[in-house]
């Protein structure tokens, strides 16, 4: 395993793995084994979310089987345990986005204490703003986060899915509180760019609630080097590794120049003799501003194809054509 540090002081393993669907759709066993396999290859860095469970069960599930396996296994002090707030329905049976729970003071204040609770831990390691929610004030929200850094009961604070112009508005506003600002962002990244009409469409029709990293986000980070990139849907739903699942034209990666970039990721891939998933994991870990993947896992094998991209080396000429393609 290859480690980064995030925050500035906190060092976790190079890959994330995502816990999204366990409880759900990942049956207790299957999680409790790509969990134990993860520590074995010697992972640390472990993300869920207060919301996750709400499309099948209820909310909250993935925080409680990783409460109770941590427990099982005696295992917290080795673990950096990421979650958020701000997604989970008020609703429940209703996830839409008009019933989430939003941003505000009070519903953060809430909302750590009951992840904590479900987790079974006593601090956070990383708290996230889960989805940017407008209607309430970002001074607010920033400082009902800084509160909890300073209060001891989160360590990082980080933001998901947001702009980076409100990104910079956040970190300005911390400081000129005088609070923890966000350190850690989470965003929708992968090999492919979605098209910039698709995305610019997405927003017209109201929703803009996942943007893809975008050159913006990685000049700011270049110049805030405080900051680490945590990219998730790195994979796109396994489209890559499967022709007969395309890329996911409502998030606007159906284009042709997503199958160009797509031609040159496969070349790659067999002149290493690696999958597709492989070579877009080892082409994120060669990345400077850092970016950790974050990835889901139904199976072990499927953990552990992920798991062996972390050997793969790509040089010079190889990264030139990915990057370029």
């Amino acid at each position: 395993m290859l480690y980064r540090t995030i925050g500035n002081r906190r060092t976790v393993s190079a890959l994330c793995l995502g816990t999204m669907n366990f409880g759900g759709t990942t049956d207790h066993e299957t999680a409790t084994a790509i969990l134990d396999r993860f520590v074995a290859a010697g992972g640390t860095f472990i993300d869920t979310a207060n919301n996750y469970g709400q499309w099948t069960g209820d909310a909250g599930e993935s925080e409680e089987l990783l409460g109770r396996w941590m427990h099982s296994r005696g295992n917290r002090d080795q673990l950096v345990i990421a979650t958020k707030c701000g997604a989970k329905t008020t609703m429940p049976g209703n996830p839409d986005d008009e019933y989430w729970e939003g941003l505000g003071a009070a519903v953060i204040e809430s909302a750590v204490k009951d992840s904590l609770t479900r987790l079974g831990i006593d601090r956070i390691d990383l708290y996230y703003a889960h989805i940017d929610n407008r209607s309430t004030p970002l001074e607010e929200t920033v400082g009902a986060f800084g509160r909890l850094a300073a209060e001891g009961v989160v360590d990082l604070i980080g933001c998901s899915n947001i702009t980076s112009w409100r990104l910079e508005r956040a970190r300005q506003l911390a400081a000129d509180q005088g609070v923890a600002q966000y350190s850690v962002l989470q965003q929708r990244y992968t090999y492919l760019w979605p098209s910039p009409l698709a995305q610019d469409g997405l927003q017209r029709l109201g929703s803009p609630h996942f943007p893809h990293a975008g050159v913006e986000h990685f000049d700011y980070l270049d110049e805030h080097r405080d900051m680490t990139l945590v990219a998730y849907s790195p994979l796109l739903a396994g489209s890559y590794s499967h022709p007969e699942r395309p890329f996911p034209a409502e998030r606007g990666y159906a284009h042709p120049t997503a199958y160009v970039r797509f031609e040159v990721l496969r070349q790659v891939a067999q002149e290493l003799g690696a999958t597709p998933n492989q070579v877009v994991l080892a082409w994120m870990l060669h990345q400077d501003p850092v970016v950790i993947p974050l990835f889901g896992a139904s199976s072990v094998s499927q953990l552990d194809e992920a798991l062996d991209a972390v050997e793969i080396r790509l040089d010079a000429e190889q990264m030139d054509r990915l990057n370029n393609a």
